[in-house]
């Protein structure tokens, strides 16, 4: 039997003419298609950082065809890496079938080559895999159910048209086989089977099955070529740019607003969907709707209006709808939409109960952004439309006033280090590091307790440190993530010009909002400073022997992961060590802990907002710490200590307790120690 399909004609008509038509009309319907997406993605704003080409491209082999990130959970894992490395394999078979059609018979000469060989076996084996990544979807989708997935008919006519390219193409290679094709078909064991069954046809009946088989394969291909731009599984075309272009500044960094140069009729924020970057629009068409976010969410556990998915989906809904109104007439350029998007596309109430934890982020496959999406229309609201919940409006009065959002007085910031012995950096005396106090550890009673932890600690250690007093004031944390960015702005030039005035080059903190402010958000304000986190530097302190911890402590604790210091800022280790350090202390993890930590509801400025909606997060996380075996919890963040603390309150549990690790790596402190080397 001949190689080729396309010999014969078709309503008189040669079939190849009819295959260049269809093969161009196919093209030309893509084309026009991914042109007005990218058009669309065009009318976002400009100001994306790109470069670091090396580390782009790393992550495309590592989260893009290595596809690590959907490991997370093994066998929805399997099954897409399954379907996802079928298709990049079938690629270069559905190329030469193409030119098949193209050229009345030929392939691809490299197919005949052992290299040809040994693909060809790949691919057969592949037919095969993808299948079984098929029958996995269909199966939870039918039989499993999980709550996370979107049961809509979109997934089941993607998963049909994957099914149906897989099947054709072992139909056309074993009708070839069972008429005896020579060449490398013999390499195909899978297809051979297929062949098998179909030996002793007939001639005139290979032929039509090869044909129809060859026909519909292709003309599936096209179909679902043109279908995914409007489909939930644009990301077929979109995950390999967004994961090329994903941000690669550090996580908890939010992008700088000029404030001194708005444009006339340019929004402060994101009222429009058009003003939010290309970037972020182009995150929109890439999610898969696999719902990975949602079962990680704390606002969405705790029945809460926000649904980081169903924001994406609101979202990409709304810009595909307002397509007419963005596009305009050919040759003008992108206008915007009438509709805004708090009020008009999203309910405000969905803005405002973000925490900022990004576990969202860590658990999506291709690099979608929540966060910074979330501060954008937040900063809208605040800046230019001055609504937001009225519980902030006493809290960013005191930053504003007293420098501090307890609205308490700006000169009593130093009172919880007196008698002490703390130097002030305006005494004019030397330092090796500035130990940032912070709102919390200046006037929160516990946070003074941690803040007199640390002084201990480091004056045992013969560290030569200072505050900088009532010349501290808030590092604007808060104020930024709840979208007031001109009072953070102000609050980190006062900050900087006191820092680069004292000649600070290293920086500790007990609050990891401090920290992460500190060191990655204050380099854009010409503040660059080596930052630590109190339990980063006790941990070197303790490793290097300049701190011996030999007081035992009998009890039993569990350890929580502040967001911003764990997910944000990767570090999870220095408190477990400054744990497991301490005699006599057993550190018991609960199963939710570490990259899986759930936030404690405080992040994003929420400590400063009333949870008024569906149930408290600060509970709910306590439950799951309790699931270690103890109630009694050690924390790194002085928001934690406080919220978590609430929590044992609020759920009755009897005698539990929550404490620093810094406050009990001072428990724990040699007393000859504390002896040698305080610091006067």
């Amino acid at each position: 039997m001949p190689h080729h399909a396309t010999a014969g004609s078709f309503l008189g008509v040669p079939d190849t003419l009819w295959f260049v038509l269809l093969t161009i009309a196919a093209v030309a319907g893509v084309a026009w298609s991914l042109s007005r997406k990218l058009s669309l993605l065009m009318a976002g704003r400009k100001d994306v950082e790109l470069g670091n080409w090396g580390e782009r491209l790393r992550g495309v082999i590592v989260f893009f065809l290595g596809q690590r990130r959907m490991f997370l959970e093994p066998l929805p894992g399997i099954m897409h890496a399954l379907i996802f490395w079928g298709f990049l394999v079938f690629s270069i078979r559905s190329v030469s079938m193409v030119v098949e059609g193209l050229t009345r018979g030929s392939e691809l000469p490299f197919l005949h080559t052992p290299i040809g060989h040994a693909y060809l076996l790949t691919k057969d084996v592949f037919a095969v895999l993808v299948l079984v990544g098929v029958a996995i979807a269909a199966w939870r989708r039918l039989v499993t159910k999980p709550d996370r997935l979107e049961y809509s008919a979109d997934a089941w006519i993607i998963l049909g048209l994957i099914g149906a390219l897989m099947v054709t193409d072992l139909l056309a290679d074993g009708a070839r086989i069972g008429g005896g094709a020579p060449g490398p078909w013999a390499w195909t064991p899978v297809s051979g089977v297929v062949g098998g069954w179909l030996a002793g046809s007939s001639e005139t009946a290979l032929r039509t099955l090869y044909a129809a088989a060859w026909w519909v394969h292709l003309a599936t291909l096209y179909v679902f070529a043109n279908y995914l731009p409007y489909s939930k599984h644009f990301h077929v075309y979109t995950s390999f740019p967004n994961v090329l272009l994903r941000p690669l500044g550090e996580p908890g960094r939010l992008a700088k607003m000029d404030l001194e140069n708005i444009e006339e009729g340019s929004a402060l924020g994101a009222a429009k969907v058009t003003d939010l970057s290309w970037k972020q629009l182009l995150d929109l068409y890439t999610c898969t709707e696999c719902g990975r976010c949602t079962v990680v969410c704390p606002t969405t556990i705790t029945k809460k209006p926000l649904i980081p998915r169903d924001l994406t989906i609101a979202l990409r809904d709304h810009l595909n709808a307002s397509a007419a109104e963005i596009l305009g007439p050919p040759g003008e350029a992108p206008g915007k939409p009438g509709r805004e998007l708090a009020g008009d596309v999203i309910d405000p109430e969905v803005v405002w109960a973000c925490t900022t934890c990004r576990w969202c982020e860590e658990s999506c496959p291709l690099f979608i952004s929540y966060v910074d999406r979330i501060v954008e229309i937040r900063r809208h609201l605040v800046l230019e439309k001055a609504e937001f919940p009225s519980e902030a409006e006493p809290a960013f009065r005191g930053m504003e006033v007293n420098g501090n959002p307890w609205q308490l007085s700006a000169e009593a910031r130093g009172d919880w280090a007196k008698g002490l012995g703390v130097p002030l950096a305006s005494d004019g005396g030397e330092f090796e590091v500035l130990f940032w106090v912070g709102c919390a550890g200046s006037y929160d009673d516990a946070g003074k307790r941690t803040s007199q932890a640390l002084v201990k600690l480091l004056q045992a250690a013969g560290v030569k440190f200072a505050i900088l007093g009532a010349e501290e004031r808030c590092t604007g944390d808060a104020a930024r993530r709840l979208g007031n960015e001109y009072l953070f702005q102000v609050l980190a030039g006062a900050n900087v010009e006191t820092l680069n005035g004292r000649g600070v080059k290293r920086i500790v903190t007990n609050c990891p909002h401090c920290f992460n402010t500190l060191a990655h958000e204050y380099p854009d304000f010409g503040g660059k400073y080596e930052v630590l986190h109190g339990t980063q530097l006790v941990a070197e302190l303790v490793a290097s022997g300049q701190l011996v911890l030999t007081e035992a402590l009998r009890r039993e604790v569990t350890y929580h992961d502040p967001c911003y210091l764990g997910r944000t800022n990767r570090e999870y280790d220095a408190p477990r060590r400054i744990l497991r350090a301490i005699p006599g202390l057993e550190l018991k993890e609960a199963p939710l802990s570490r990259e899986k930590g759930m936030c404690c509801g405080a992040g994003g400025g929420r400590m400063w907002l009333e949870e008024k909606l569906g149930t408290r997060i600060n509970q709910t996380r306590m439950r799951q710490l309790q699931e270690s075996g103890t109630s009694d919890v050690a924390v790194a963040c002085p928001f934690c200590a406080v919220m978590v603390g609430n929590a044992q309150q609020e759920l009755g549990i009897e005698g539990a307790q929550t404490v620093d690790v810094i406050a009990l790596a001072a428990q724990a402190l040699s007393h000859d120690s504390q002896k040698s080397k305080v610091q006067g």
